[in-house]
């Protein structure tokens, strides 16, 4: 304190004047106002050389003091007991400063440790994290693929139902193009009437007969044909 107040006092004695001159010289301040803070100047400096002056009395005092117990202290404790106790607080001192250099270096092998711990902590979290994403992308693809299983079981079917409506319509198909076979063959080997310009009643009724067959065949086979593009286009969905 004795030692920042005389560094004060210097740079209020050496600096502030000349700033103030300086001011005044310049026209920074008016005149009065130059000579209220000179005043304060003043004071300031007359209190700090007080206060310094109280610092000093103070230190004297205090080394007065420090050397009357330094002699006293050395003329209670032998010279030869004082040196060893200072030895002994030095070699303990020394220990100390061992014991604090190994504890330092725990607490670095310590943390070091908490680190590596806590790394691989957090590759183990990042390992599991990537697992349960890897399973539930797995998850997912499983039930995309239960449910493709399942669209194809029902192709499946329906392409069964499909046969068996193909085979229905081919053995239709078959029977009606017997049938009008059949009556094709029945109409041409049914006799002429020479001067009739009608055909008699039964190759009326035969002809009627073998045109409603062979719309009938007609319209099969076009259901038929649909039937098969319909299992066509199913039995290529299933392949894909």
């Amino acid at each position: 304190e004795l030692g920042a107040l005389r560094e004060r006092l210097r740079k209020h004695e050496e600096e502030a004047p000349a700033w103030l001159q300086r001011a005044q010289a310049e026209g920074w301040v008016p005149r009065d106002e130059h000579t209220r803070a000179t005043a304060a100047l003043q004071e300031q400096a007359r209190a700090l050389r007080e206060r310094l002056a109280q610092l000093e009395a103070t230190a004297d005092a205090k080394a007065r003091e420090a050397t009357r117990l330094q002699a006293e202290l050395a003329a209670a404790v032998p010279r030869a007991q004082h040196e060893a106790a200072e030895a002994g607080l030095r070699a303990e001192a020394a220990a100390l400063a061992q014991r604090l250099q190994e504890l330092e270096r725990r607490h670095e092998k310590t943390c070091e440790e908490v680190f590596r711990v806590q790394r691989q902590a957090l590759f183990m979290k990042s390992e599991r994290q990537a697992a349960e994403d890897r399973l539930g992308a797995a998850q997912k693809q499983l039930e995309q693929a239960q449910d493709e299983a399942r669209r194809l079981r029902e192709l499946h079917s329906q392409a069964e139902d499909a046969t068996r409506l193909v085979r229905d319509r081919d053995r239709k198909i078959t029977e009606l193009s017997k049938e009008v076979f059949r009556l094709k063959e029945a109409l041409n080997a049914h006799p002429e009437s020479g001067g009739s310009p009608k055909s008699p009643p039964n190759t009326a009724a035969l002809q009627a007969q073998v045109r409603a067959l062979e719309e009938k065949l007609e319209e099969t086979e076009t259901r038929h044909s649909k039937v098969v593009t319909l299992y066509r286009s199913h039995l290529l969905y299933a392949v894909q």
